[in-house]
């Protein structure tokens, strides 16, 4: 308990309740005894006063203004863009209950997405595979203009950002066919740390999905044998897992797809792995092809076949290229010629696009 400023006593919660509700009367000020008290009622409540402060005489609290520096505050849901916190989806809808939906994780440089078109293109054939009509598709260009919103929105257009798109559908709950489903669209963006460094894999005995089983070239929303791969990892004390399919022949890790060289020859699994051939990997792919230097290989390889390699790396859309300097026990070059001639390539590619 403490002395109010004219002499009742109150406890110090409500006069500071009391300051962030109420302005502060200029009398108060007028006997010395009142500056005196007032004065170290604010030393004591320094924090309190400066949000009060804030919010009084630039009409914003602190605590806000902390919220829009997180840099991810808004999202954008069906179009509109709305405050993360106010951002609500339907209770009963397919997309929640069984995974029915797809999605694309993209990289933003500037407010710009590199080869935009390819990862619309997907989102279109994952949901031509859930059997939504061709009149629900995405457009690129609308796509691009939500995109470019949210990021003004949320201070990252001069930023690296990572970029996500979910689509959900909106449809009877069971597994038969709606006539009048729709989609819930969901964008988020965040603050993305361009981090370079070189990551260790662990080998896990989760394989990845057969073709036959579900389409492997489509980002599905669950896909939860990568989550758990990926889990596995961590929980190991790794950055990644390395993914081998149902005929233990080297596939992908949880994120990304995988590249490796001996010999001047670079090798990467080809599809009939069950990879997900990652729109970076196809980047990768053909930067290599027009190196004079080094000879391509897209195959099937064994576990062993990338113990003996002379360099690792992992690419996809989010990362680019990282480089792998273990797996289990087996560790590699951390640095190659190759890597930061690749990536001055893939930079010049993105600079003649333009970023579309």
């Amino acid at each position: 308990m403490m002395k109010h400023l004219f002499g009742s006593t109150l406890p110090i919660t409500h006069f500071r309740s009391t300051l962030l509700t109420e302005p502060i009367s200029f009398t108060m000020f007028m006997h010395p005894v009142c500056l005196h008290k007032f004065l170290l009622i604010v030393k004591a409540s320094l924090p309190i006063f400066i949000s009060v402060i804030t919010k009084k005489q630039f009409g914003i609290s602190l605590i806000n203004f902390c919220k829009m520096n997180n840099r991810d505050h808004f999202v954008i849901v069906n179009g509109k863009s709305v405050l993360r916190e106010n951002a609500a989806i339907p209770a009963m809808h397919s997309g929640l209950f069984y995974g029915a939906g797809c999605f694309e994780t993209m990289r933003a440089e500037r407010g710009k997405i590199f080869r935009l078109r390819y990862h619309v293109e997907r989102l279109n054939r994952g949901l031509a595979y859930l059997g939504v009509p061709e009149d629900l598709f995405i457009h690129a260009d609308e796509l691009n203009e939500e995109i470019t919103t949210l990021l003004n929105k949320n201070l990252l257009n001069n930023e690296i950002a990572k970029v996500r798109v979910q689509i959900s559908l909106n449809e009877n709950m069971g597994y038969g066919i709606d006539e009048n489903l729709s989609l819930l669209n969901i964008i988020n963006s965040s603050k993305y740390s361009d981090d370079t460094t070189p990551i260790q894999l662990t080998i896990t005995d989760v394989r990845t999905v057969p073709y036959e089983s579900r389409p492997c070239d489509l980002k599905l929303s669950n896909m939860l044998h990568y989550r758990a791969a990926y889990r596995e990892a961590l929980e190991k004390g790794f950055n990644d897992s390395l993914m081998l399919n149902i005929q233990n022949f080297v596939a992908e890790t949880s994120v990304a797809n995988i590249f490796w060289l001996k010999d001047n020859t670079v090798y990467t699994p080809s599809k009939r792995t069950d990879i997900l051939p990652g729109i970076m990997r196809e980047e990768i792919i053909a930067l290599i092809r027009n190196q004079s230097s080094y000879n391509l290989k897209i195959g099937e390889f064994t576990l062993d076949e990338v113990k003996h390699a002379e360099l690792v790396w992992i690419s996809n859309s989010l990362k680019e290229i990282v480089v792998v300097e273990q797996i289990d026990e087996v560790s590699y070059a951390p640095e190659h010629e190759l890597i930061p001639l690749l990536r001055q390539q893939l930079q010049h590619q993105k600079e003649a696009e333009n970023y579309e």
